[in-house]
């Protein structure tokens, strides 16, 4: 790795790891083919067992196999490379570490997970290092004592501000009233921020919650909140007073 950084040749640090982990086992097998030929060794009878004895080995580890090829198919394919962020198999975290059996994740609470290769390599791989632009989506609702011209009026002020805002792509973005909700007059926004890292993203969604406020200040709206509206019935209540004047009067 050393010699092919010098020269200016960039090399993939988890083909580095199987390339060099191949090499080992061919050089010791070169190595001890030699030695026992320079001391007139015949290796003829070595070669033919040792191809039986592949063989065996073969079939008693296939599940190992299938991790090696599953890491060949990793390293080539590139679905992820280390470093990258991703959930497979229902585990979220950041690639550490490829090798010929498992592929080491760094789960968010600091766990490190090992996933076989021949696992990764048959399952729904998502990549969240790969994606170019982050997905907002959220809805805002307002009081019901909000009029259709504030209505009217805050939407379109809110899709201009988005399209003209420098953190957000000007296509996609959907700002509409969208339902009559249960205790709130719901607007739907859906827009996609140019942050692709979370920490950027966070500073975006930030930003444009700070700006609703702002505008829903501007335009005298309130944002409504779940509530319940209990209603009593007036002849309950003359039930309530007619049953108390009927009652006896204990001093009497």
């Amino acid at each position: 790795m050393k010699v092919l950084l010098k020269a200016g040749v960039e090399f993939d640090l988890a083909l580095s790891n199987v390339v060099s982990t191949t090499l080992r086992i061919l050089l010791i097998i070169l190595g001890f083919v030699m030695i026992a030929k320079e001391w007139n060794y015949d290796i003829t009878g070595f070669i033919a067992s040792l191809s039986i004895g592949s063989l065996a080995v073969a079939l008693a580890a296939k599940d190992s196999l299938a991790n090696v090829f599953g890491s060949l198919v990793i390293i080539i394919d590139k679905p992820f490379v280390i470093g990258d962020w991703i959930s497979a198999n229902g585990i979220e975290g950041t690639v550490e570490k490829i090798t010929f059996r498992s592929t080491c994740l760094r789960t968010f609470p600091q766990e490190l997970v090992y996933i076989p290769n021949s696992l990764l390599s048959n399952t729904a791989i998502t990549n969240f290092s790969k994606r170019e632009k982050r997905r907002l989506d959220f809805v805002l609702g307002l009081t019901y004592d909000t009029t259709y011209q504030q209505m009217e009026k805050f939407v379109g002020r809110l899709r201009e501000y988005l399209m003209h805002h420098d953190g957000v792509y000007d296509d996609g973005i959907t700002v509409n009233f969208q339902d009559f909700g249960g205790s709130s007059l719901d607007i739907r926004i859906i827009c996609y921020t140019k942050a692709s890292a979370y920490a950027s993203f966070m500073d975006v969604r930030q930003q444009i919650n700070i700006d609703i406020m702002k505008m829903l200040e501007e335009e005298n709206l309130g944002c409504a909140f779940p509530s319940t509206s209990v209603y009593f019935e007036t002849p309950l209540v003359q039930k309530q007073a007619a049953s108390q004047t009927a009652a006896p009067n204990p001093e009497t």
